[in-house]
């Protein structure tokens, strides 16, 4: 069985996702229960004391009115606390982003500025450990603290749990697993509120899903490409050269590598004969990726970042409230590549149309090309108005603690849909491209396309329009093309 150790150690995005994809379990590191059990004892030593700075920093409902902490009441406060928050509506949260939550709660956890006991951190082990996913109301309306509390209930037995795909009653943990509903210690429920697990999780989700669909989109355009019968000279190592942004670089390397073995042209014999669709593909593509680029720097930051509120830490024996529970930085991050999706869809668009301007409709061919162009304008459409930055919205809350909203939730889960709707177009951009392919008859296949054939014969020639999109965005889970450009 392979182990994921809990530690201060730097995490990536690739970490992230192998964790998620695989049967790897999660243990506590040496230093990570260090660092748990010292905060800890730190904020025990605070409570025994009873200061006014810990009065400041916790509800005056855990304190009697001559300043004495209730202490037979703490834990029935913290659970209602937490069932306050868990007003979840909607549709519940894939359990993928669930498991992600899960572990960047422990993560953060882990540093030792929560003051949470390891008993805590461990029953959010055990729920990872075993695919037990706490049930999240919160894709309607993705707010963090929401989202925190049905992640927590499963806890104390509340709340609902998805395993194997199923949903049950928390209440039936300790019957299947023998564990008995965990009792919260001061400021627990805090700790588990409080945080960007839900943006963080969902954002990181997303980026591992783009950073799929890019090298997908590379190959695409090469189909395309071929097809259209352009030249590689927009594509030349000194073109890049000469502009050499990071993205743009790699992406007409890419190019290369896909169409030199197709009979293209290395210098071009009319100066028009590429419209930018094609000729800037470099452009717009490497624009795309290192808009990624920036946001995955943003991503590890908040992986591995802290962002309870208050922290405390025991080396200096301070407890400092603070802000980095906002999400803002991945909000923008999010809009931003909202925005960098859609012109990656909007330059797809445009390849369409010239295929489709070039291509002469027969009676006997079976699709009716032009249905193409109408689907993804429609796409499109969505795909702009999602591009709406969240992060410009800061609704009026009567909150005077929680005065600002990041919107982090909202551009994540608006940043999923491009994603999902720019695969749609770049799928259709394939098929149109693959069946005007063999229309022409081009001798020249690279492996991917041979694949592609391959994998879309097995399935039957007569299939609706819908049915070939979702087998090649099928495709396009199934045969990576990361490490093949």
């Amino acid at each position: 069985m392979l182990y994921h150790y809990i530690s201060n150690e730097t995490l990536v995005l690739e970490q992230l996702a192998a964790l998620i994809s695989d049967d790897t379990k999660l243990k506590l590191s040496e230093e990570a229960i260090v660092n748990i059990r010292r905060c800890h004892k730190f904020l025990d030593e605070k409570v025994r004391q009873n200061t006014k700075r810990l009065q400041e920093l916790l509800d005056s409902s855990f304190f009697n009115p001559d300043g004495q902490l209730k202490e037979g009441e703490v834990s029935i406060m913290q659970q209602d606390l937490l069932r306050h928050y868990a007003c979840g509506i909607g549709e519940r949260l894939p359990s993928r982003i669930v498991k992600i939550m899960l572990f960047l709660k422990i993560q953060s956890f882990s540093y030792g500025f929560s003051g949470v006991r390891r008993e805590l951190v461990q029953r959010l082990i055990d729920f990872y450990n075993h695919g037990v996913y706490p049930v999240v109301y919160s894709k309607e309306i993705p707010d963090e603290r929401i989202a925190l509390a049905h992640l927590s209930l499963p806890i104390f037995g509340e709340g609902e749990v998805c395993i194997n795909h199923k949903v049950y009653s928390a209440s039936e943990l300790e019957a299947r697993y023998g564990w008995k509903p965990l009792p919260l210690a001061i400021r627990e429920a805090d700790a588990l509120l409080n945080g960007t697990q839900l943006t963080t999780a969902y954002s990181a989700y997303n980026l591992i899903r783009v950073l799929g669909l890019l090298p997908i989109a590379d190959f695409v355009a090469s189909v395309s490409t071929q097809v259209f019968g352009g030249n590689l000279s927009a594509f030349s190592e000194q073109m890049q050269i000469a502009h050499p942004h990071k993205g743009q670089v790699e992406t007409a390397t890419a190019l290369r590598r896909w169409l030199k073995n197709g009979g293209l042209d290395t210098v071009p014999t009319d100066l028009n004969a590429m419209p930018e669709a094609f000729s800037s593909i470099p452009q717009i593509h490497g624009a795309v990726k290192d808009t990624m680029t920036h946001v995955r720097k943003l991503i590890k930051t908040e992986m591995n970042s802290a962002t309870d509120n208050p922290l405390l830490f025991p080396e200096s024996e301070d407890i400092i409230l603070g802000g980095n529970s906002h999400t803002l930085p991945l909000s923008l991050g999010m809009d931003f590549l909202c925005i960098a999706l859609t012109s990656l869809g909007n330059i797809a668009e445009r390849r369409v149309f010239y295929l489709l301007s070039n291509t002469d409709k027969n009676a006997d061919d079976e699709l009716d090309y032009s249905i193409f162009q109408r689907i993804i304008e429609s796409i499109l459409n969505e795909n702009r108005r999602l591009s709406t930055p969240a992060s410009i919205e800061s609704p009026i809350l009567f909150e005077k603690a929680i005065d600002i909203k990041g919107m982090g939730g909202s551009a994540a889960v608006k940043c999923h849909q491009v994603i999902r709707n720019v695969e749609k177009i770049l799928a259709i951009e394939l098929i149109l491209a693959a069946s005007i392919w063999k229309k022409k008859n081009i001798a020249y296949h690279s492996d991917p396309l041979n694949e592609y054939f391959a994998f879309m014969e097995t399935s039957g020639e007569k299939r609706t329009l819908k049915r070939e999109i979702e087998q090649t965005i099928q495709f396009f889970t199934t045969y990576g093309l990361s490490d093949r450009s």
